[in-house]
């Protein structure tokens, strides 16, 4: 059976890092995720069908990290088949309460815990027909509303939930507050980021969000983050492009058309 090096990190407690791929493209996986520990595929944002997360996947096996896939929806229709890729974390976004996450341990796992049906084709193909029993996926919940961080506590101890992924955009939307604004910026959002770390080490679990940066990642493992999402494949593309064009404005000011300024970063923090 293939080792989860995810889980197995995590839980000798090391951080993990990783990027995010938002774009249907697996080369870009093959490009830029190499050395990291894994890939977030984004199946809910991203602009991803199963079969790009299919080939997101194989991607990130090929270039020797672990994936993180992020499903659309609850649906028993979209969790089945995703984990069915035989990622190494299934994240569900949106899980704001106990019945949610009940709901979604019965989608993901297999009887006697959950409901989810045998026979995928790709972890068959890798790992036996004793996969449902042998192979182990980290299931992730995704607090991103206020009701979800007041509920942390009970979700993280719903059985078949390893982890609580904090999404500060969406939390930051319900919140009134500035979308670019950071933990480090605002006590609401760090609360709120404090409370969910502190709710899966008091259940002995793990905790994990986006920080897209490296002040950011040391609040975050401060307050006990170990999976830590350190930007997106737009953020490096557009940060970096926006950076080039500005200098080379810069430096071919007199040889080029006038041309609106282009501000460096393109006022992009994350993805």
């Amino acid at each position: 059976m293939r080792p989860n090096m995810m889980i197995e990190k995590i839980r000798a407690g090391h951080t993990v890092v990783g990027l995010a791929n938002m774009y249907p493209a697996s080369g870009i996986i093959e490009g830029m995720c190499r050395g990291w520990d894994f890939v977030w595929i984004d199946g809910q944002h991203g602009e991803m069908s199963i079969d790009a997360c299919l080939h997101a996947v194989q991607a990130a096996a090929a270039t020797g990290i672990e994936t993180l896939l992020r499903v659309p929806s609850h649906e028993d229709s979209s969790l089945g088949p995703f984990a069915d890729l035989s990622p190494s974390a299934v994240m569900v976004p949106m899980v704001n309460n106990v019945e949610e996450a009940k709901n979604v341990v019965g989608g993901l796992r297999f009887p006697p815990l959950g409901r989810r049906s045998y026979g995928g084709r790709r972890v068959i193909d890798l790992d036996g027909r004793d996969y449902y029993t042998e192979r182990e996926v980290m299931l992730v919940a995704q607090i991103e509303t206020l009701e979800a961080a007041k509920n942390a506590e009970q979700i993280i101890d719903v059985e078949g939930v390893d982890a609580l992924f904090f999404g500060p955009d969406d939390m930051k939307v319900r919140m009134g507050i500035p979308i670019n604004t950071t933990a480090a910026d605002n006590k609401q959002l760090r609360d709120a980021m404090e409370q969910t770390a502190k709710a899966a080490r008091n259940a002995g679990k793990f905790a994990g969000t986006v920080a897209a940066s490296a002040k950011l990642s040391r609040i975050a493992v401060d307050m006990g983050y170990q999976i830590i999402v350190g930007g997106a494949d737009i953020a490096f593309m557009r940060i970096g492009a926006a950076n080039l064009l500005e200098e080379l404005r810069e430096e071919l000011k007199q040889e080029m058309a006038p041309e609106a300024a282009v501000k460096a970063g393109s006022g992009v923090y994350g993805g």
